[in-house]
């Protein structure tokens, strides 16, 4: 397997905070005196504080802005058009770890700080509408469900979202229907720092390394390349399988079979 690795967007003294690929629309974040936004030629300056943001593009005329945890403020969560108009504005708990979005809704994953706090991140994955409106909760509403201690790996397309969460390792799967799977994740794939899942295949980076998963066949994982920097696992249906953002690039990923 091949990777092919195209630089998507450069910047010289404005350091990237984080990014997103959604069809051929790239969207950046980055720190310049405060959050700035670069999307589809445009700027946006944000008037709000951040601390530690993600950011999602929803479609191709709205995006997503996350911060990890706000305290003091009833808002953590902003809704923006292509206008820089904030659309909706809520809270959706503290700590949180991931964030990731298909046609369900907004999915959250949260770190165990959030998992043991208090408040809506003890359910450790919860799915919002962009009104803010709790769509379904892990905790409870599956009937024993796997233990989450974390939820940092996290990737949503049109057939619902996928999870791996450390300590326990099972490799979770939640369709459109609600209805849960799981897989007992090899011990050689615990740990990993970025997760894809194209159809019944999945894609682990861990230590430098690409690795291959059969998970639907029942096989073990191999290695199949060379994998370095922090990269996030995109969806099964887009141009790139991952996306890999550096202090001042960022980079897509496409897996080539040879």
């Amino acid at each position: 397997m091949e990777l092919h690795i195209e630089t998507l967007h450069q910047t010289k003294d404005s350091r990237i905070v984080d990014a997103d690929v959604f069809g051929d629309d790239l969207i950046v974040l980055v720190e310049q005196d405060g959050p700035v936004v670069y999307w589809n030629e445009r700027t946006m300056r944000l008037s709000f504080h951040l601390s530690s943001p993600f950011i999602r593009l929803l479609d191709s005329e709205t995006f997503l802005v996350v911060d990890v945890t706000h305290e003091g403020t009833p808002v953590n969560v902003w809704v923006i058009d292509g206008r820089g108009w904030i659309l909706h504005s809520f809270h959706a708990g503290n700590a949180i770890g991931a964030v990731a979005v298909n046609d369900t809704g907004i999915w959250i994953g949260y770190a165990d700080e959030g998992v043991f706090g208090e408040g809506i991140s003890t359910e450790a994955l919860v799915c919002f509408s962009r009104k803010g409106e709790v769509l379904q909760r892990y905790q409870s509403n599956f009937v024993r469900p796997p233990t989450i201690v974390d939820c940092e790996l996290l990737q949503a397309n049109r057939n619902g979202v996928w999870l791996c969460p450390s300590i326990w390792y099972d490799l979770i799967h939640i369709d459109v229907t609600g209805r849960l799977n799981k897989y007992k994740t090899p011990k050689r794939l615990h740990d990993s720092s970025a997760l894809t899942i194209q159809g019944q295949v999945g894609y682990f980076v861990k230590d430098g390394l690409l690795y291959k998963w059969p998970f639907g066949a029942r096989k073990r994982p191999d290695v199949v390349a060379e994998f370095s920097g922090t990269a996030r696992g995109l969806a099964e249906d887009g141009r790139f399988h991952f996306i890999q953002i550096g202090d001042y690039e960022v980079s897509g990923v496409q897996l080539v079979n040879e």
